[in-house]
């Protein structure tokens, strides 16, 4: 008994529209890891905001945890791949900690947004932009924070990061998910509405 009931629990966490959500916003990480449309110049030491944790935040919302680490492992790889040699130069040359410091914050991503949003998920609007911040959070202070406590970075660096990225990709992460998300759930609504029409 138990064993179905966490086969049908797998089962519905990774249905097919799942999947698909995976698919489609794994595809977008890629796209911006790989273009300039996922970092913002800034003259700070990181010399960049983020746009890469979107698609991980609104996946997360859409489709639960287990669909939100997906695609946060999807950006991972795919910023791992094109900026391994940085993060390593950032650890001081310790693979280790350069490895946690790239996929640990970036799998927690949809992970936190999700859980963000679900408890405020009768204001829609409110549980979007919340969860666009604490997905932002998760990226940014996870990713400086754990280079920071594992002895790889000063954690003066904290102050210039935070006082110029995180207000940029905050207010990018709200803007960007409260009608992504919206809209994404209208258009779902309806595609179930209209199945409903067609069966009866």
């Amino acid at each position: 008994m138990l064993k179905d009931r966490r086969n049908s629990s797998i089962r519905r966490r990774l249905s097919t529209h799942d999947l698909a959500v995976a698919g489609v916003f794994g595809a977008l990480a890629i796209v911006l890891s790989f273009t300039p449309l996922g970092l913002i110049p800034l003259p700070n030491p990181t010399e960049a905001a983020t746009s890469l944790h979107l698609p991980a935040i609104i996946a997360g919302i859409l489709s639960g945890p287990v669909v939100g680490a997906m695609v946060g492992l999807v950006l991972a790889v795919s910023s791992w791949y094109r900026f391994g040699a940085t993060f390593i130069t950032f650890a001081d040359g310790n693979l280790l900690v350069a490895l946690s410091a790239a996929f640990l914050p970036r799998i927690l991503i949809g992970v936190a947004a999700y859980y963000v949003y679900r408890p405020l998920r009768r204001w829609p609007a409110l549980a979007a932009g919340a969860s666009g911040l604490a997905g932002t959070l998760t990226n940014t202070l996870g990713v400086l924070g754990l280079l920071i406590w594992l002895g790889a970075l000063p954690a003066a660096l904290l102050v210039p990061v935070f006082s110029m990225n995180v207000p940029i990709e905050a207010l990018l992460a709200v803007v960007v998910t409260i009608p992504t998300v919206a809209a994404l759930r209208s258009v779902a609504r309806q595609g179930v509405a209209g199945a409903r029409e067609h069966e009866e």
